[in-house]
């Protein structure tokens, strides 16, 4: 076992302005809460949290969780509660969270319900085989273009390729932040740091719509 870190910033909506004073508290099982508050900055002091060892997610044919899991809470009376589960912290690697956080109740409107978000398992993780996903059968070969070609906006498809699902459109910036953290392991080198732990709008590139 190792260890990673946490840092956790909270911003307004758009991440127009900080937001100091907000009590986060970070709970994984077998292990007791810690608590932190954001400072003028809505930055909270660096958490460091066990994870499991580094070598875990450099092994291509490894079936353990290279990750450690746990459940973080912002709280700031006049705020919304902000839940978020299965936060993952790699060896050696800092997570961040960008906290957004709302007014608890808009001029007018009803009062909202705490905020609460799920992370899924990494995309690489396959308990069941090797981490690695094989390639179809039968790809055309590939086509390298004389000149790169970086698209505009990207359609999205919210849920498995067969699945009813809503298609959003997306700019081809947000595409790569949104994206990054769910198809590469943070630990892997030449992979930008610190690791970015996503939990609203997280887009998974299996399921563009092309």
């Amino acid at each position: 076992m190792m260890n990673g870190c946490l840092l956790v910033q909270s911003y307004a909506a758009r991440q127009s302005a900080p937001v100091p004073g907000v009590t986060v508290t970070v709970r994984g099982e077998g292990h007791a809460p810690v608590t932190v508050t954001t400072d003028e900055t809505g930055t909270a002091p660096v958490i460091t949290l066990p994870a499991p060892d580094k070598a875990l997610s450099l092994d291509e044919a490894n079936t353990q969780q290279p990750y450690s899991v746990w459940e973080v809470t912002a709280e700031k009376e006049g705020y919304q509660t902000v839940t978020m589960q299965g936060v993952q912290v790699f060896a050696c690697q800092t997570a961040l969270i960008l906290l957004e956080m709302l007014p608890a109740q808009r001029l007018g409107g009803p009062q909202p319900k705490p905020e609460s978000f799920d992370i899924p398992a990494h995309s690489l993780y396959r308990p069941e085989g090797p981490s690695s996903v094989a390639p179809a059968a039968n790809c055309p070969a590939p086509l390298v273009l004389a000149t790169p070609i970086v698209p505009t906006t990207i359609t999205v498809h919210l849920g498995k390729p067969k699945e009813s699902a809503r298609n959003v459109t997306v700019s081809f910036r947000h595409y790569i932040a949104n994206v990054a953290s769910s198809e590469v392991y943070p630990t892997w080198p030449g992979v930008t740091k610190p690791a970015a732990a996503f939990a609203k709008q997280r887009i998974f590139p299996a399921d563009v719509v092309y």
